[in-house]
């Protein structure tokens, strides 16, 4: 099903893509359609099992929003001269480029609604890059943007985003398959999904560092001899639909609608989350949407972001680094999750764009760590950059841990969790928003119980693959850790009590990363006796390699 729907995308964009850009006597416009033709669409025909799942879950269904952009009217306007760019189905539209005088066979299309100018627009600051120089959890040198949310709670009880698809868009990811800190992603088929949008093919490895970083903050892992230089990305058990959607090329024109297009394209493969650092208000030749502008319905890539929403995506957006000059798009839209930028000490970054919307709704709505983040750079060298491009993907990776703890929670439960966590939720402003959250505060917001591990910090010492159980002794329920690999594999647990017998036993995988297993000896099938017991979690596809640990069971009087 998923290779259908890719094909059906790009079979939609070869109808557009490859028409040349050579457009120096022309200028770019929004072509708007008054219908989508004569064709009935299927779900199943534009949208992936994923996709419809998740609509499922927030009790939509597909509409004809989600249709391709008829493929006669595309012809017909490709008739006239007009050079197309990328087909929006949900706006029922196509970019393209064209002179005045085939702006006006165009508008003359019976089909065609109305047409609107795309001007370009100024990407979010890049960081300043600053180069920086095993066992158990120990985030090293992610500690303070991880601890500060508490996402390492998270992490700790397993939640790092594991069968979460987050969908990046930015101007590429130079290198990333080559990263040493992401080798991880390629060989578990965690890349689930690949698009240039600005040189139409797949490739999205050969240009742009500002992805790569941004990527780096949600997915780079690293565990080496010295804890102090681990690395721990935000969702580092994620999967990722990579968008290149901007040109850093001076001389071309950077549109909206590459995002816009990115945006369908992650939908329809059933993305859960959208994270952009990129910033849209002032342009080229002078134009600016300005202050007015960001009310949450003027720009395109804001329209578009609501749209996702309302089709149950969490969409996550870097507030700006304009300061006191205000939010940019899409961060201004209505739902959108934007995030301003706090140093170490919680204070905020003074390039952190300030709010609220021009409507005067709450913006930013949360803050992370933003000034002197840790990230990866394609070579592996952990650095330190600075800017909302950086504090956006922690709290995106944040968002993805929740979601893995509660997979049928719809985005706005996610959303408000995430705002009734933050230490500024009674009191909102302009500058923080709602201020910056808890973890373990939305974790119990979002499923009404407290993580099993908060304060426990990990010392295994087995290389081979430590396991823990906590509390140890224990007295009527307890979890056992498994530290693992980047590699799955099927396993069997077993508890042994002191005479040899194998008292209760299960066939369960261990998954990359942190595992965390509860017991509660309340349970029925889970009826142990005191005294000591011995652990076991046998590797089936390989069956010499065993994990063990002792755990006492001391029951209360």
């Amino acid at each position: 099903m998923r290779k259908g729907i890719l094909f059906l995308a790009l079979l939609m964009y070869g109808l557009v893509f490859g028409q040349g850009n050579g457009h120096e006597s022309t200028s770019k416009y929004w072509i708007f359609l008054k219908d989508k033709g004569l064709k009935v669409w299927q779900p199943e025909e534009v949208l992936s099992a994923r996709a419809l799942e998740r609509r499922a879950k927030h009790g939509l269904l597909a509409d004809k929003s989600d249709w391709p952009v008829d493929a006669g009217y595309l012809r017909a306007i490709g008739a006239t001269g007009a050079r197309l760019r990328h087909p929006s189905r949900w706006f029922n539209a196509v970019s393209a480029w064209m002179d005045d005088e085939t702006l006006a066979m165009v508008a003359a299309l019976p089909f065609v609604q109305t047409i609107a100018p795309i001007k370009p627009y100024l990407r979010d600051l890049d960081p300043a890059p600053e180069a920086s120089t095993k066992y158990g959890y120990s985030p090293g040198y992610t500690t303070h943007q991880l601890t500060m949310i508490e996402l390492d709670v998270l992490h700790r009880n397993g939640y790092n985003g594991r069968d979460v698809l987050i969908s990046v868009m930015d101007n590429g990811f130079k290198d990333a398959n080559k990263n040493p800190h992401l080798s991880h992603l390629f060989s578990s088929g965690r890349i689930i999904a690949t698009h240039d949008f600005v040189n139409d093919e797949a490739d999205v490895f050969d240009q742009g560092n500002h992805g790569q970083w941004v990527l780096s903050i949600l997915a780079g892992w690293y565990e080496g001899d010295d804890a102090s230089a681990n690395f721990y990305g935000s969702a580092h058990g994620a999967s990722y639909v990579l968008c290149h959607t901007e040109s850093d090329a001076s001389e071309t024109t950077q549109e909206e609608d590459n995002w816009v297009a990115a945006m369908e394209y992650a939908d329809s493969i059933g993305a859960d989350i959208f994270s952009t650092s990129l910033g849209y208000r002032d342009f080229d030749g002078g134009f600016d949407y300005g202050y007015a502008g960001m009310d949450g319905n003027t720009t395109i890539i804001t329209r578009g972001a609501n749209i996702a929403t309302s089709k149950g995506i969490v969409v996550v957006n870097s507030a700006g680094n304009s300061g006191n000059n205000k939010i940019n798009a899409p961060a201004d839209g209505y739902y959108v999750i934007a995030v301003g930028a706090v140093d170490s000490l919680r204070n905020i970054a003074s390039f952190s764009s300030r709010g609220p919307s021009f409507d005067q709704r709450i913006k930013p709505d949360v803050c992370a760590m933003g000034a002197q983040t840790s990230y990866i750079q394609s070579s592996g060298v952990f650095s330190r950059g600075n800017g909302t491009s950086f504090s956006c993907p922690v709290i995106s990776g944040m968002l993805a841990c929740l979601l893995q703890a509660k997979p049928e929670a719809p985005n706005h439960e996610l959303r408000q969790a995430l705002l009734q966590s933050c230490d500024r939720f009674e009191n909102p402003d302009s500058v923080y928003g709602y201020g910056i959250p808890f973890g373990r505060l939305a974790f119990k917001a979002l499923t009404g119980t407290e993580p099993a591990m908060i304060d426990h910090v990990f010392s295994w010492k087995d290389a081979d693959g430590p396991m823990l159980v906590y509390p140890n002794p224990f007295h009527s329920s307890c979890h056992v850790a498994v530290d693992n690999d980047t590699v799955a594999y099927p396993a069997r647990m077993e508890w042994v009590d002191a005479r040899g017998a194998v008292v209760w036993k299960k066939e369960i995988t261990i998954h990359p990363f942190y595992n965390l297993f509860s017991f509660d000896t309340g349970s029925p099938d889970f009826d142990l006796l005191s005294g000591t017991y011995t652990v076991r979690v046998y590797n089936t596809a390989d069956k010499e390699k065993v994990r063990a640990v002792k755990a006492i069971f001391i029951p209360n009087r």
